[in-house]
């Protein structure tokens, strides 16, 4: 588990200051600011004579907005209640939660569904066998494929994604809540939506047997797996079938199971998904792509909705699948923008430091694990490091470690000549484009990709203009931070229901392994509960000293000495809310 008490929201609060949004003390100024109050609706008259302004930032438009949090009308009973331990903690991370009366009123404007009007100008996709893929509890569709072979060899495959531009335009008070919201928050247990159901599950969501609007990406490859040539248009699409990673994996794996009978009539075309999928593996494995593998935890809910489990979540190939069609369209869009010589805001991925690079190696290799030597790492070193990793005991601290060689990826508004680079995938000019309804820098290049590419007038000028690059960069500077907040408030309250999930254990005589060791004491994982917890130096003697994987105590005039990937019997003392840490002593 992690401990969000100091260091986590240390950053937290550097975060909203590169935006001008750090916290104010707790107070009655907070008090007014997070809090529903009967003055909304003339809040929200003036939010919206401001979005008409020219002018206007989107840092203004973001901190004009109306209050956002409070008790919400969906998902289970804690999130119902404003003074719960989980909305206490999602609203220190100043998650918006409520969407404000103006929003809701604009979303009360719009159909259940498109109608003939708005299938005009597009190309009608309704005859493709066109379906999705997602897991098994996905509610908001925002991506769909399609795929057929070419007579001359290779493919001819779709990206189809929810048209939400058409519905949520620039200057509206949805544009304006979904900007400052920036990105859907996924919980263990709740998802807190960029935008209102309605709309992410609703009319927007590419459900099955239903007529949606979408923006897609056609791609022809040739036989090797090598793009040739794409093209992007507003389509109308039905989807044929709602399909899961589980199913498909099923299918694929020629299991006799109903739900890989269910979907039978799709095999064609997701054997042609399995070919494709795998030349591309090996395409980025041959450029140098960080291709991994990674173990994600989740936890599993009783009936009354309390934690009976944590358990590591299935992976398929099924989902590499859907990664590889996502990458193949995002690619596709930003080249298109590079292509014209135009900016947009991209998803970059830095290079480390070199000097940090150094001491992460030194480390490494007091550690066993030989880095190669060359000026410039490639994300497939780093999987290769990873891989050894695995062999050993200490998989879960080493890989923990080998991470420390990659910096973290945010948004930047790039062009033709200052290209946008990510080093994990080894791609140039790359971009999110595929999940408008849970991100905002994709609805602003769905934007701005239907605008250029529909050559309308004067298109072109405005995006290059000095004024819209430096609101631009507000966007893209916003959304990385609130992306990072959105992974910080998700971990705390993973971590927040560990606590939870492990208070009734106080004082158990537990199995466990210690999986990290660092001179203020050890990373332990409980075996038997597929958590993490912490075991303090000081609770077993003094002046911890760490040597590779072992960290030596000082135990009166004798020594303890802890090795990462051994076993040990621990007590489980304290669970502490305040710190979200589970606290150990040896049994």
């Amino acid at each position: 588990m992690g401990d969000p008490s100091d260091e986590t929201f240390k950053s937290f609060k550097d975060l909203l200051k590169s935006t001008g949004s750090e916290p104010e003390p707790p107070g009655e100024e907070e008090s007014r600011g997070w809090t529903l109050d009967t003055g909304e609706e003339g809040h929200a008259a003036q939010d919206a004579e401001r979005l008409g302004e020219r002018g206007v930032t989107p840092r203004e438009i973001v901190d004009s907005r109306p209050a956002g949090f409070g008790a919400m009308d969906t998902g289970p009973p804690c999130y119902r209640d404003e003074k719960s331990e989980e909305m206490e903690l999602v609203g220190s991370f100043r998650v918006r939660t409520v969407f404000p009366a103006a929003v809701l009123s604009e979303v009360r404007s719009l159909p259940p569904d498109p109608g003939p009007r708005d299938f005009e100008g597009r190309l009608d996709l309704r005859a493709e066998t066109i379906f999705t893929i997602d897991g098994e509890d996905a509610k908001d569709f925002d991506d769909a494929i399609s795929i057929k072979a070419r007579p001359e060899g290779g493919v001819e495959f779709a990206v189809h994604i929810a048209d939400v531009g058409h519905y949520v335009n620039s200057g509206t008070q949805l544009d304006a809540e979904a900007l400052a919201r920036a990105t859907s928050v996924y919980l263990p247990d709740q998802v807190i939506p960029m935008l209102p159901e309605e709309i992410s599950n609703g009319l927007c969501s590419l459900v099955e047997g239903r007529e949606r609007l979408a923006f897609s990406v056609i791609m022809r490859f040739d036989s090797e797996g090598r793009r040739e040539d794409y093209e992007v248009k507003k389509t109308v699409i039905k989807s044929v079938k709602r399909s899961t990673y589980k199913a498909v994996q099923e299918l694929l794996d020629r299991e006799d199971t109903e739900d890989a009978r269910a979907i039978a009539f799709l095999e064609e075309p997701l054997r042609l998904f399995e070919t494709w999928t795998r030349q591309q593996q090996a395409q980025r494995d041959a450029r140098g792509s960080l291709r991994m593998q990674s173990t994600e935890r989740v936890l599993v809910f009783g009936p009354d909705h309390e934690v009976v489990a944590c358990v590591d979540a299935a992976r398929y190939f099924s989902q590499t699948l859907i990664e590889e069609t996502a990458l193949a369209a995002n690619q596709a869009v930003g080249d298109f923008f590079r292509s014209r010589g135009l900016p947009t805001i991209y998803r970059v991925h830095p290079e480390k430091d070199p000097e940090e690079i150094a001491a992460v190696i030194k480390m490494l290799e007091d550690f066993g694990l030989r880095v190669p030597d060359k000026d410039r790492l490639t994300g497939r070193d780093i999987a290769r490091l990873i891989q050894a990793a695995r062999r050993k005991p200490n998989a879960d601290a080493l890989t923990q470690r080998i991470m420390g060689l990659i910096e973290r990826a945010v948004y930047e508004v790039h062009d033709h000549e200052d290209v946008a680079t990510h080093f994990g995938l080894a791609r140039e000019a790359y971009l999110h484009f595929t999940s408008p309804i849970r991100r905002y820098p994709d609805l602003v290049v769905h934007r701005w990709l239907h605008r250029i590419a529909s050559g309308e007038e004067g298109a072109r000028e405005e995006l290059c203009t000095e004024d819209f690059l430096e609101d631009l960069n507000e966007v893209a500077q916003h959304a990385s931070v609130r992306s990072e907040v959105a992974q910080m408030a998700s971990r705390a309250l993973g971590d927040l229901k560990i606590c939870q999930y492990m208070d009734p254990h106080r004082g158990e005589k537990l199995d466990a392994q210690v999986r990290r060791v660092m001179p203020a004491g050890m990373e332990v994982m409980l075996t038997d509960y597929n958590v993490t917890a912490f075991l303090p130096t000081r609770a077993i003697g003094q002046r911890g000293r760490v040597k590779g994987p072992t960290l030596t105590i000082q135990v009166g005039r004798g020594h303890r000495s802890f090795s990462e990937g051994y076993a040990i019997s621990v007590l489980l003392s304290e669970v502490d809310f305040l710190k979200l840490q589970l606290t150990l002593e040896l049994a």
